[in-house]
């Protein structure tokens, strides 16, 4: 099959690549930003280059891109909100499986998320409010020096970018007006209590119907930057009871596609709470790859219409260990820096090689994308060098 795949340069897109260009399916990677020297993965066709998402023209490029290669099946891991945004349009050109415009729309903020949670009794953080006045007048200040409130774009920018924890009126006034500038429209909400290993994501597939046909359960054991970024260590569960208190909300939406749930549970209610909820695969999809979890497959499937929905029941290995090198060498070196921290350092400076783990997104048997994502990881990191990052820590 004749696969267009967007965001073929991002973690995601390069596991994809590999799964499906090795079970013979001819790919054609296309991102907004290319690879140093014209590399690419060893298992994509070919390479194009596409406009950033956000431009207006967006759309229209990648409609005259898939008339021009003519593909079977379009796989939107990026530019969802154009896609989505034209269903109609895309889904006359070439197979695809997104939501509708309005149900993507709604995942993406994240104080229409909270309000959708409570209409439907799930667990979420308490919302203080979207302007910084409301925030403070709802905020309970602590005294200890511990969060109370935490200050979150309602769009999601990857990595935990713009959240920043209060725990005091003055902090919230004080930091409000440079997050906005930066990130645009804003939401407080009460900080969630709890340990790193208090958080779970679910990985969630559902088919033209609005069938679940996919699930995958994780339960984070490290993270980078430590409160809120990219899984660097995690272990798969068989919460499976968190999957089904999600199912009426999207059900409701009648969802296509994949989506991502991160869940923190209180410690000192128990409540697993909705953090938010990003409408596109994980970037660590490789790990329910490694374990049993067909996603990409499954959605190829899905797309032209092959589905069978999935019982809620174990289906895949539970304990299974993950890691992503970079981001925890960053999680265990800052560990090793701070007295307080040392020796859960120490302890989990070797734990990868005692527990196998699966799924990293750094494939020695596709050199040319190890090598240009790397050098692409190099130049990103130089660029942001002068820059000065937007935080605040009580």
């Amino acid at each position: 099959m004749r696969i267009l795949l967007t965001n073929g340069h991002r973690n995601a897109g390069f596991c994809i690549t590999r799964h499906l260009g090795a079970a013979g399916h001819q790919i054609i990677a296309a991102d907004c930003r290319a690879l140093a020297f014209g590399l690419r993965s060893r298992y994509a066709h070919s390479f194009e280059m596409l406009p950033d998402p956000a431009e207006p023209g967006y759309a229209d490029s990648l409609l005259a891109l898939i008339r021009r290669t003519r593909p079977d099946v379009l796989l939107p891991l990026g530019g969802l909100a154009a896609v989505s945004a034209q269903r109609d349009a895309f889904e006359r050109e070439t197979a695809v499986l997104v939501a509708d415009g309005s149900a993507y729309q709604a995942m993406l903020d994240k104080a229409t998320v909270y309000e959708l949670c409570g209409r439907f009794d799930i667990p979420h953080p308490r919302v203080l409010g979207t302007d910084p006045e409301t925030a403070c007048a709802a905020l309970r200040e602590t005294d200890d020096g511990s969060p109370s409130a935490v200050i979150k774009p309602r769009r999601d920018h990857g990595a935990g970018r713009g959240l920043v924890f209060v725990d005091r009126a003055s902090q919230l006034r004080e930091v409000w007006p440079m997050l906005r500038s930066k990130y645009g429209p804003m939401v407080a909400t009460e900080f969630v209590p709890g340990p790193v290993d208090a958080q779970n994501a679910l990985h969630l597939l559902f088919d033209r119907d609005g069938d679940l046909i996919e699930f995958f359960v994780l339960r984070k054991l490290r993270q980078w930057p430590p409160r809120s970024g990219i899984t660097a260590a995690a272990t798969s569960t068989h919460e499976l009871e968190l999957v089904e208190r999600m199912l009426p909300l999207f059900r409701h939406l009648r969802w296509r596609g994949p989506v991502e749930v991160e869940l923190k549970r209180n410690v000192r209610t128990g409540a697993a709470c909705v953090l938010e909820i990003n409408p596109r695969f994980s970037g660590t999809l490789a790990f329910p790859l490694a374990v049993g979890v067909d996603l990409p497959g499954s959605m190829l499937k899905a797309t032209v219409g092959r589905s069978t929905p999935r019982t809620l029941e174990p289906y895949y290995e539970a304990g299974r260990y993950y890691w992503n090198p970079w981001p925890y060498a960053r999680s265990v070196a800052s560990d090793l820096c701070k007295p307080r921290d040392f020796r859960v350092g120490l302890h989990d400076l070797l734990a990868p090689l005692a527990r196998r783990p699966v799924g990293n997104p750094y494939k020695l048997n596709d050199p040319a994308a190890l090598v240009g994502k790397v050098l692409l990881q190099v130049a990103e990191a130089y660029s942001r060098r002068g820059a000065a990052p937007v935080s605040y820590e009580p």
